[in-house]
């Protein structure tokens, strides 16, 4: 696997300031790699049910998914995925420590609802499709 090289330019007369490409690495991928597997879980989850006749039980989710269906959604998510992401790379770039925190506490927050989410659909039998006889 090929991993991104980033290039790095010295600061000159010539060239103020430093490229896109000479960003450090970012911090906690690991963690973000389980934020985004957990956000889109929840998506789906929550799509799946609304299907099945579910309810939205965020208010600001149902508005949005109300006025622009499922792309609202995702739009939706994924807007706040990238917020997030930056705010744990900004945080962490001050204090490594608080910065895996602010990632830990994302993860647990994604796979709450992802969690829940299987529990309804347990429940109801929304999991397996009966076998027709």
């Amino acid at each position: 696997m090929m991993a991104l090289q980033h290039h790095h330019k010295e600061n000159s007369p010539g060239n103020p300031s430093p490229s896109w490409l000479s960003a450090p690495p970012m911090r906690y991928q690991e963690g973000y790699v389980w934020f985004l597997l957990f956000s889109s879980m929840d998506i789906i989850l929550t799509w799946h049910i609304l299907r099945k006749g579910g309810l939205e039980v965020n208010p600001l989710a149902r508005l949005v998914i109300e006025h622009w269906d499922l792309a609202g959604a995702i739009a939706f998510k994924f807007s706040l995925v990238l917020f997030v992401v930056v705010a744990c790379e900004i945080v962490g770039r001050h204090e490594d420590r608080l910065g895996r925190r602010l990632t830990g506490v994302a993860i647990a927050a994604a796979a709450f609802p992802v969690i829940w989410s299987l529990c309804l659909l347990a429940m109801h039998g929304f999991l397996v499709q009966p076998v027709p006889q």
